[in-house]
């Protein structure tokens, strides 16, 4: 770590943490800070560190002079950390840069300090517009504290489950937390929940998603069109770095052809195990631009059923208006309630041209 912060001084208490003092997070430092976020998280160290190399130093939109995070030091040891992952986003023609969250963790003997560490964060707020799109409760608590408000339809998820084996597995284990429960629950006695709340989506259009396998046919989309919204900048470094860098197996990007707009649309996926040991094979949706309105999404989802179907048990959407959202729920999609929001811009000086969003999963850390 580098240069050291201090931290204001605290009374003593015979239960406080040791002392901690904050520290700039520095390029030669990520493979430290891999070590802690894996022992954090439960993750391989090789992966947590691949995937930092990836997402903060290899983002296109940093620059020279962005911080690249904020750490918690006691003893010589990592506690805690605060990444910063910025992003390009735009209203009409105006681009704007807002510096993300990422990878918010301190150790359970330091959790005292927790609010020190976002704070510090907050306080690039001076220079950037700040955003963060995987916040738990705790961490929502705090955007909150900071006078931040809550990205648009952030707060909850809708599931369209295609096998429901998987999913009753998991309900019945967040409830009951046996492992008893949860194993005849992926018996087959759980298809006749399928029964009760059917999936109805036409998935006869597998034909209209046509598979891209460049950056540089992305960008033959329309993906270039102005949006009155604040949205994602998609332009060919984002692109190529975000969904063609080899990083992810398992994501596609697709040529969607749609009738509202009349013209191919950009739609972005990829899979991952969900689930308290990974049983629910998930699809989940990253983007589609330009935006599209609901009937639209139903035809998307149809595709995407039709030729993912044998390889995955639910389609899983994010950033879902309540237009959309009730649309989807009437064809069966079933809605999960985050406890908190997870997404959260802190805006102070007022500079956003608008506080009209498109988000999307694919903006900063959520889905990645």
């Amino acid at each position: 770590m580098t240069t050291p912060m201090p931290i204001e001084p605290q009374q003593p208490h015979p239960q406080q943490a040791p002392r901690a003092e904050l520290v700039a997070i520095a390029e030669n430092d990520m493979a430290e800070v891999a070590n802690f976020i894996a022992a954090q998280s439960g993750r391989a160290r090789e992966t947590v560190e691949a995937h930092l190399r990836w997402f903060l130093l290899e983002n296109p939109a940093r620059q020279p002079q962005d911080p690249l995070g904020f750490g918690l030091r006691s003893a010589d040891q990592l506690v805690g950390c605060i990444l910063c992952s910025p992003q390009m986003f735009r209203a009409e023609k105006e681009k704007i840069l807002l510096m993300g969250s990422s990878s918010f963790y301190v150790d359970r003997s330091h959790r005292g300090y927790g609010g020190r560490i976002f704070l510090q964060y907050c306080r690039l707020g001076s220079r950037h517009r700040l955003f963060g799109t995987s916040a738990n409760p705790e961490a929502a608590a705090l955007w909150k504290a900071a006078g931040a408000s809550p990205i648009p339809y952030s707060d909850g998820e809708l599931f369209g489950v295609l096998r429901w084996p998987p999913m009753v597995e998991e309900v019945t284990h967040r409830r009951y937390r046996s492992r008893l429960l949860s194993s005849l629950a992926a018996s087959g006695v759980s298809h006749v929940a399928g029964l009760f709340r059917p999936f109805r989506i036409d998935c006869s259009a597998s034909d209209a998603l046509q598979p891209l396998a460049s950056a540089e046919q992305v960008t033959h989309l329309p993906i270039d069109d102005p949006c009155s919204k604040l949205t994602s900048a998609r332009d060919l470094p984002y692109i190529r770095w975000r969904y063609f860098s080899g990083r992810d197996a398992t994501v596609q990007v697709f040529a969607f052809r749609s009738h509202l707009p009349d013209r191919e649309v950009m739609v972005a996926v990829n899979r991952r195990p969900r689930g308290y040991r990974e049983q629910i094979r998930a699809l989940h949706v990253l983007d589609v631009y330009p935006e599209v309105p609901p009937d639209e999404w139903l035809r998307i989802v149809g595709a995407l059923v039709a030729r993912y179907r044998k390889t995955v048990d639910a389609v899983v959407l994010r950033s879902q208006n309540p237009e959309q959202r009730s649309v989807l729920c009437e064809r069966g999609f079933q809605w999960r309630a985050f406890d908190a929001p997870n997404g959260w811009f802190l805006d102070r000086s007022g500079l956003l041209p608008t506080r009209d969003w498109y988000p999307v999963p694919a903006d900063g850390d959520g889905l990645i």
